[in-house]
């Protein structure tokens, strides 16, 4: 076939809809019915993939045609993000990267550092609940943030406002409003890179200018921490210190070495602190509205770890309600709707319909995991039981919402680091705490909104609700798991 019979056709047959102008952000839920959502923004090809089959058939059927990445002008070139591989152009230096960051997450890592680690920071966000119940949503975002620092950097943080954490939550607000394609001219027209800062119009130039200086920071400064630390034999163990001191030993550190390790750092720890801890919350929210939910998930709890102790790493995958709960988590409100966008190495004919060079192709995670022959009628719900036997084992045949963290070549190669951080985060909440929604002054139950703050992360919105621990015993053990 043709180009020009193929795009002949992509005009007649009605399941592509064309649409010229901007709004593309806009249609990925009006039109998630859709597998194929072709948008041509002020002469950008996108291509919305609204269906399993089909990001299956392009991400991994054809993943050396589709794990390129678009040119992120704003985010990447001005901004400085480029050091984060998930936005990088596939070639040897993202393959580097991503090897590295599978070798530091290696499952022997994980068990030995990286899981302990984990139990002992929620121990801390138990303990944190209990002391200041209504600042819920810092202990959260803490939880996630100081975990991640402290694994990766060996950084001690007593609260969420250290200076590290304050310093990427500054880079991670400028990074949400920019990632999305096309939230910035610049990246539709990327020659207006060029044009002087100080032009009537070029306020972008200036604000990425000021993004990089925080970015460059924020992956500079920990590993500079590091290295102090390890020249006056004060290190902590952590990812960043294990890492150099291989290089060491081995005799095969060099400059470049130290500078992906650098970039691949600055990855992990990003990637950590905020997706990990928006899934944190949205579970935590669907606990408050759903209390039928949350005793059954206590109970669950309790069957298999009883009332003398707190959940551990140990009890992971031991409790299929708790594994059903994340997975729901995960499905119900993903932490990235629309994936990051794939770039089209070159031309390609897929069921018919022809797709440019140069396309930009996104993931339509929302309507994957929101697909009613999947997953139910009723995907609007928080329903963790659609992951479920009915004799309470987990059904093999609702498949796991990888969606949530991307797809093909490009999936999170954190993934089981983050679902094993959030699986041990509600289990531990189960065992320890009631959570319930606030009242008024009248007595009636204030819901929650479940309508999410939008962006390239999905956040919930802020509310009140009223934590209180199960039980005075459950309260020593929660105290004395610091001590």
């Amino acid at each position: 076939m043709n180009n020009k019979r193929a795009r002949a056709m992509n005009q007649k047959r009605a399941r592509m809809i064309i649409c010229a102008g901007g709004g593309a952000f806009y249609f990925f839920t009006l039109w998630a019915a859709i597998d194929l959502l072709y948008l041509n923004v002020a002469g950008t090809s996108m291509l919305i993939l609204n269906s399993t089959e089909a990001t299956n058939d392009l991400f991994v059927g054809r993943s050396i045609l589709y794990s390129n990445r678009p040119r992120f002008s704003m985010i990447c070139e001005l901004m400085g993000w480029d050091h984060n591989f998930a936005f990088i152009a596939y070639g040897p230096r993202w393959r580097k990267s991503r090897a590295l960051f599978i070798q530091l997450f290696s499952p022997s890592n994980l068990k030995t550092y990286e899981k302990p680690r984990m139990q002992e920071s929620v121990h801390v966000f138990l303990n944190r609940l209990l002391d200041t119940p209504k600042e819920f949503e810092d202990h959260m975002r803490f939880l996630s943030g100081g975990n991640t620092i402290s694994s990766v950097y060996g950084i001690v943080a007593n609260d969420f406002h250290h200076p590290h954490i304050e310093l990427t939550k500054k880079a991670l607000r400028g990074f949400s409003q920019a990632a999305i394609p096309g939230s910035y001219l610049v990246d539709v027209f990327p020659s207006l890179k060029y044009i002087p800062g100080w032009l009537p119009g070029a306020s972008f130039k200036r604000k990425a200018a000021d993004e990089k200086k925080t970015v460059e920071e924020m992956i500079k400064q920990p590993l500079e921490f590091v290295k102090r630390n390890m020249a006056d034999g004060t290190a902590k163990s952590c990812i960043a210190s294990r890492a150099l001191q291989e290089m060491q030993d081995d005799g095969s550190w060099s400059e470049d070495k130290e500078h992906l390790l650098r970039n691949v750092l600055g990855t992990i720890y990003i990637a950590g602190v905020d997706t990990t801890s928006t899934a944190n919350s949205t579970i935590f929210l669907a606990l408050v509205c759903n209390p039928d939910i949350l005793k059954k998930g206590q109970a669950a709890v309790d069957a298999v770890v009883g009332h003398d102790r707190l959940p551990g790493v140990v009890d992971e995958g031991k409790i299929p309600y708790v594994d059903a709960i994340v997975m729901e988590g995960l499905r119900w409100r993903p932490v990235v709707p629309l994936a990051t966008a794939h770039h089209t190495a070159s031309a390609d004919i897929y069921k018919g319909y022809y797709i440019p060079a140069d396309t930009i192709v996104m993931g339509n995670t929302w309507a994957i995991l929101h697909d009613p022959a999947t997953y139910g009628e009723d995907v609007d719900q928080f329903r963790p039981e659609r992951f479920l036997n009915p004799d309470g084992t987990l059904n093999s045949t609702i498949p796991y919402p990888d969606a949530a963290f991307g797809y093909g070549r490009r999936i999170c190669p954190g993934r089981v680091f983050a679902h094993s951080a959030v699986w041990l985060t509600v289990a531990s909440l189960l065992a320890c705490f009631d959570l319930s929604k606030a009242s008024d002054k009248n007595g009636v139950a204030i819901e929650p909104s479940t309508d999410y703050i939008d962006g390239f992360i999905s956040y919930p919105r802020p509310y009140e609700c009223t934590i209180t621990p199960r039980s005075q015993s459950i309260e020593k053990m929660i105290r004395q798991s610091v001590s």
